[in-house]
């Protein structure tokens, strides 16, 4: 047996094969629809789709054959990568180069080898399209021409297998792009939001409770009758009642002793009469320290989709499930039109919620329900809520 020697450009050549981020990769029809197309062509019972990497012959497709690569000292195709036009062997016994050859001598019995080299645009030849039989013979010229054309398509399949991975790889790279920005963002609203609900909670609702108090005890022990004190009276709570509902918009009250789950299920039932369907909410699960700002993650995530689901048609009951185990999950069912998994995937990413769960370590999953019709939910990992 005689091992051919390496390409002059063998290391400039394995960086190219790497660039494909091929090998070991998982079977794809249509590199299986190929070798099936060149072993009709050519009548053979074993036809292969090989990558010639640092130390094995690794096939990409396979028909007629069980093992998932070689080694490569013993391969036909690194004689055929030294070459420009397709290698064909009649009888391998009767080749010096191989008639002593495992894959002759051995159970796989190679008697008639022919390959074509696939190239890349670079110029490198990555591997082969081969095609073997167990019985001496010889291909018809119709035949060399149909492997040196499918080994075009197997470069041509190749290229758009790297392009669609640079474009997800891409794609991967802006989502986290924007994922960040939005956090930084959204992190930066918060404070703001708690500097604005802390100033009306702390202050101006404490000085106008305060004026209410002296206005109350001055017409209990001067004029009560007056119609003016009891006009200030109405307005001072009228503003009061306003400022505390503004403040609570902006923000749950952080009491330390009231569970997220309270919180976010008191925000429901306030909202809920504002949406064309109705709501439920349910709490599953133990009691959690989870108080205060941990709620407004759950809260800004259920209004979000909330006015989603209000833009739809059909919608007519959404039941929201509050799982305050671990991980913290927020289920959201509804029971409009039934979507696709693609139709849910551009509902999610064009909406803030998908940014909102993940400036948070979260993970949101769409799915379908049996109670509804459509469902998604959101997880937190324990130490992304941690308490503070």
């Amino acid at each position: 047996m005689i091992i051919a020697e390496l390409p002059p450009d063998e290391e400039l050549r394995l960086i190219d094969l790497a660039s494909y981020d091929i090998i070991d990769s998982p079977g794809e029809s249509d590199f299986d629809e190929l070798v099936e197309l060149a072993a009709q062509i050519c009548n053979s019972p074993i036809s292969l789709i090989t990558l010639l990497d640092k130390n094995q012959q690794w096939f990409k497709a396979k028909k007629g054959l069980a093992e998932k690569s070689t080694c490569k000292d013993a391969a036909f195709c690194t004689h055929t990568i030294l070459q420009d036009e397709v290698m064909e062997v009649e009888d391998a016994t009767k080749d010096e180069r191989f008639f002593d050859n495992p894959f002759v001598t051995g159970d796989l019995n190679v008697r008639f080898y022919a390959g074509a080299p696939i190239v890349s645009p670079s110029g490198f030849k990555l591997g082969t399209i081969c095609v073997i039989d167990n019985h001496p013979r010889k291909l018809l010229p119709a035949q060399e021409r149909a492997l040196k054309i499918l080994s075009n398509q197997v470069t041509k399949l190749l290229e758009l297998r790297k392009k669609n991975l640079l474009i997800r790889q891409r794609a991967a790279e802006m989502i986290a792009l924007k994922s960040k920005t939005i956090s930084r963002v959204i992190l930066a609203q918060e404070v703001n939001k708690k500097q604005i609900a802390h100033s009306l909670h702390e202050d101006l609702a404490q000085s106008l409770a305060s004026g209410l108090m002296f206005l109350q005890l001055a017409a209990n022990n001067t004029i009560k009758d007056s119609p003016h004190w009891k006009t200030a009276q109405q307005q001072l709570n009228t503003v009061l009642t306003g400022i505390r509902n503004l403040s609570y918009a902006i923000t749950p009250p952080a009491i330390n002793f009231i569970p997220a789950e309270e919180l976010v299920k008191e925000f429901v039932e306030r909202v809920a009469n504002t949406f064309p369907f109705g709501i439920r909410i349910k709490i599953v699960g133990p009691k959690t320290a989870y108080t205060g700002d941990k709620a407004i993650i759950a809260i800004r995530i259920i209004e979000q989709w909330l006015k989603v689901l209000s833009g739809k048609n059909g919608v007519l009951k959404v039941v929201i499930t509050l799982q305050t185990g671990m991980p913290f999950e927020i289920l959201i069912e509804d029971d409009g039109p039934l979507l696709s998994f693609n139709e849910m995937s551009k509902e999610v990413f064009e909406s803030m919620l998908f940014d909102i769960a993940q400036s948070y370590e979260g993970t949101v999953e769409h799915t379908f329900s049996a109670v509804a019709k459509n469902a998604i939910k959101i997880s937190f990992p324990v130490a992304a809520l941690a308490v503070a």
